[in-house]
């Protein structure tokens, strides 16, 4: 089996912590994403090889094994396992050996018999009466699902296409396929000879699967914020014969809006008003994920002050954030002076200014720091 260096794929040393490299699986998925490159083989390909490396390398359990035992860490634990299922007695394998399927069933077929082959659904025994093979599930996947600040509030649908592990069609999920040869062997103090051996099937290379392209159409709820992780149990990776496919999780992240910063469940807007408006007060038409609606700008209104709209913001996933089961938007008040007044705007802004100097320290705002 080729070897493939994960760390390698994702741009990432041997010593990276988990952080570093989903960090660089989310950086390499979006450039490498086909939705950006259509029709381009290349970058589809490089797509699939770096979900392949961080499913791997993104979970704690499958990384160790890979460190320990290198990229086909697959196919040697499940001869591993296949070999202390079926051996016969006082057959074991070493720690540090990789079993060969053939060898194997040479000693397997030995001890039991063409029987206790049929009874463990195994290679062309699969599918007989008895048989109780070990459920293989399919794998957990992670897809990046990039949203709109709309889509996340509405909810919205998405096409995805995927690299997924499909169940190999010639072994039927099981790694091996019947080869040539002959074994002598005595049963029921008959001689008899077995013809048939099992070998690492050529077509997955003994994993029970292979990575096919795979499209799904995906419906994402809405309340999703960032860092989300949408659940979508049974569209991950196929399962082997017995076992249940495994789950996708989409990993949400936001889009920049033109408008609101998203802090958590709540938006924030920077609200821009006239210097009028904050000294007299103000009814305004301000924007919301919903469409315009009236706000109220109380007179005296200082710079960076922040009025809130309750439940103006995103809804939860669960229903349950802010009571309502939605955040707040609050506004934040910019303050906004003329920069080039006009000629009757300057006559009254002098008025104003001799009125402000007639009442002395009383309307000076910096009066304070000479106290």
């Amino acid at each position: 089996m080729e070897y493939k260096d994960y760390y390698k794929v994702l741009g990432v040393g041997k010593q990276a912590d988990a952080q570093e490299i989903k960090s660089a699986y989310r950086g390499l998925a979006r450039k490498f994403h086909p939705d950006l490159h259509p029709g381009d083989k290349k970058a589809e390909e490089r797509f699939k090889e770096i979900n392949e490396a961080y499913e791997v390398l993104g979970d704690r359990e499958k990384r160790k094994k890979y460190d320990d035992l290198g990229a086909n860490w697959e196919e040697i634990l499940r001869n591993k396992e296949a070999a202390r299922q079926y051996a016969a007695p006082g057959f074991e394998w070493g720690e540090a050996e990789s079993p060969d399927l053939s060898d194997f069933f040479e000693t397997f077929f030995g001890g039991m018999g063409r029987r206790g082959a049929a009874t463990r659904g195994w290679g062309p025994f699969a599918g007989h009466e008895g048989a109780a093979r070990q459920a293989v599930h399919g794998e957990m996947m992670t897809a990046p699902v990039e949203l709109t600040l709309e889509e996340a509030f509405h909810g919205t649908g998405r096409r995805l296409q995927l690299a997924v592990d499909q169940s190999c069609g010639r072994c039927h999920g099981t790694g091996v396929v019947a080869g040539q040869g002959r074994r002598t062997g005595k049963r029921h103090a008959e001689t008899h000879t077995e013809t048939m051996t099992m070998v690492t099937c050529p077509e997955c290379g003994g994993r029970g699967a292979v990575r096919r392209q795979k499209n799904l159409d995906v419906k994402i709820p809405r309340g999703v914020t960032e860092g989300s992780r949408v659940r979508l149990a049974g569209m991950g990776g196929q399962a082997g014969a017995g076992g249940r496919p495994g789950d996708l999780y989409l990993e949400v992240h936001l889009r920049p809006h033109r408008w609101f910063q998203v802090d958590g469940h709540d938006l924030v807007c920077e609200l821009p008003i006239r210097d009028d408006e904050a000294v007299l007060g103000a009814t305004i038409q301000v924007p919301t994920l919903e469409g315009r609606v009236s706000l109220k700008i109380p007179p005296g209104s200082q710079q960076g002050s922040r009025l809130r709209l309750k439940e103006k913001g995103l809804p939860s996933l669960h229903g349950s954030a802010h009571g309502g089961g939605r955040g707040d938007l609050y506004y934040t008040l910019k303050i906004v002076t003329p920069a080039a007044p006009s000629e009757e705007e300057r006559t009254l802004l002098q008025q104003l200014r001799r009125l402000r100097e007639q009442q002395g320290d009383h309307a000076d705002p910096r009066r304070d720091l000479f106290s």
